[in-house]
């Protein structure tokens, strides 16, 4: 017989520990402490929303948090049209536990149960695994109207952590491995002592961090899209428990005393998590982000307790460059029956296919990576101008 639980609140949340605890896998944004630490310091947040499911033996959980946020329809890098609804965002890698044995279907239904009675906007299943039973099971269950399309799919890549650096880039291409050395070997001879990488991983390194980090993410394409980087409330609360717990580890690289590359990220169970990067455009034919990341994964193959390197959201050249596992994700998204949410899904179906439209085009002509690299070049000029 499945049984269904709801906690709604700090309190009933933190009862749920001890079942969380156990079922919890090995995504930093699983963590307990983490997910109310983010609840508490959310503005756009209301509450949590944290579902337990039992059949027998076996136990699911699937973390949530009900917010208003914004939901945005994007043209290229400009925004097209951007409500803010009432969602229920079920966090990245939200589904904990044996889901399989509880059932998917059994699970998304006492998910859907849970929200009887709530007037919800929309219902968010954060990156989904392509294929998986999770994302099938979720996307045809769905109404045509309700559910969001031209959701894109993005490419999730990782690497495998080895005992050495030499090991590491052996598994690269011989190619990749000349360009690592000779970008390096010029980068150190140009600056000689005038190079310096420093890592940050406790409380007392905050500050020294965030200046540096706000000194390079400014020049950055990063910055003119809000990404990369955010040095506000929340942010720095998550940072300081990570720096507490012993996750946090942080490069940056200074090039004649001044700040112009970083890479922020934290270890958890295993991982390496990549969480933002930057480098400061001015030094590009240098390839500091390259070489910032090389002595990071140089640092992580010194530590027994690290096996892996997540690379994070997005596709990138770099990331196709150093992992060698890589998957498809998907956000699952379904409007709600009143007029309002289907209104607001007909609009955004109509931006976002005339951008899914653009994007295949440029695809096909192969200028799709040139008019990216364009509009980040852009948008990292007219900030240095403001």
């Amino acid at each position: 017989m499945t049984t269904v639980h709801a906690a709604r609140s700090f309190e009933e949340v933190e009862a749920l520990r001890p079942v969380w605890e156990s079922l919890e896998g090995g995504r930093l944004p699983n963590d307990i402490d983490l997910f109310l630490t983010f609840l508490e310091h959310s503005t756009r947040v209301l509450r949590p929303h944290v579902v337990l499911v039992e059949d027998g033996a076996a136990k699911a959980l699937v973390v949530a948090r009900l917010e208003d946020f914004p939901l945005a329809a994007q043209l290229g890098y400009g925004i097209g049209y951007t409500p803010t609804v009432r969602a229920l965002t079920v966090v990245y890698g939200g589904f904990l536990g044996d889901v399989e044995a509880v059932g998917t279907g059994a699970v998304l239904d006492a998910l859907a149960e849970s929200l009887r009675g709530e007037r919800l906007d929309l219902l968010r299943l954060r990156m989904l695994t392509v294929d998986s039973g999770l994302h099938s099971e979720a996307s045809s269950r769905a109404p045509a109207l309700r559910l969001r399309r031209f959701a894109p799919r993005t490419t999730h890549w990782a690497a495998r952590i080895p005992g050495s650096m030499d090991e590491f880039l052996a598994a690269r291409s011989r190619e990749r491995r000349k360009n690592v050395r000779r970008h390096a070997r010029r980068l150190e001879e140009s600056y000689g002592d005038g190079l310096k990488i420093r890592f940050f991983a406790s409380p007392a390194d905050l500050d020294g961090l965030y200046e540096a980090c706000v000194r390079v993410h400014r020049t950055s394409y990063q910055h003119a899209l809000g990404v990369g980087f955010s040095s506000d409330k929340r942010q720095r609360r998550l940072t300081e428990l990570s720096m507490r717990k012993g996750w946090y580890l942080a490069g940056v690289l200074f090039l004649r005393g001044e700040p112009v590359a970083f890479q922020l990220g934290t270890a958890y169970r295993g991982t390496y998590a990549a969480s933002g990067t930057a480098f400061d455009p001015a030094h590009s034919e240098e390839r500091p982000g390259t070489y910032l990341l090389m002595k990071m994964i140089e640092r992580l193959c010194e530590d027994p307790a690290v096996n892996r390197l997540d690379f994070g959201f997005g596709d990138a050249d770099y990331k196709r460059a150093f992992a060698d596992e890589s998957w498809t994700e998907q956000d699952v998204e379904v409007f709600g029956r009143r007029p309002r949410p289907l209104g607001i899904n007909l609009v955004q179906t109509s931006i976002r296919g005339a951008s899914a439209a653009a994007r295949s085009a440029l695809a096909r002509t192969g200028h799709l990576g040139d008019v990216r690299r364009s509009w980040r070049s852009r948008l990292a000029a007219g900030d240095r101008e403001e």
